[in-house]
């Protein structure tokens, strides 16, 4: 019927629309801005433009500054699909990972459990971008490009 169709056609331009996540390499460091709720769908799709951006490190040791401020947590299936993948990017050279969130997260038990396992991995907690890039810069990744706040950036 038409309105079956209609409905793909509106899910599929949501898609296209909403944005979950920015993501960029900045250097050593995997950049990436979450929002909204997430699937194991969205993640699948972040995962792969992950390794993608991985390709031209050659296997080299990289770290990852994850802005969770504007993120709405993620189901039963993000949780599963998350603690698997994760510890593969350790695996794939991920040694340290600093995650920016909102004091008193209520997702801080989500991101604790989805956390890899492995070990030689380092991750810490920040509530704001500047401190996670020292910590990141101490750690031995520079950003080759100026970091945008995206405190202001708003999706």
């Amino acid at each position: 019927s038409s309105s079956r169709l209609e409905n793909q056609i509106k899910t599929i331009i949501g898609a296209i629309v909403i944005k979950h996540y920015h993501l960029r390499m900045n250097g050593h460091i995997l950049e990436a801005t979450f929002y909204d709720h997430w699937d194991a769908d969205i993640f699948e799709s972040f995962i792969s433009e992950v390794k993608v951006s991985l390709i031209r490190l050659r296997g080299q040791e990289w770290g990852s500054m994850t802005d969770l401020r504007q993120w709405e947590g993620g189901n039963h299936e993000f949780r599963f699909a998350a603690k698997a993948e994760l510890n593969r990017l350790v695996a794939a050279g991920s040694s340290h990972a600093a995650y920016i969130i909102q004091d008193n997260s209520p997702y801080l038990e989500l991101i604790n459990d989805v956390a890899p396992t492995l070990s030689g991995y380092k991750r810490r907690l920040f509530t704001n971008k500047a401190d996670a890039v020292k910590w990141l810069e101490e750690s031995g990744f520079k950003l080759s490009l100026v970091s945008k706040e995206y405190d202001e950036q708003k999706k």
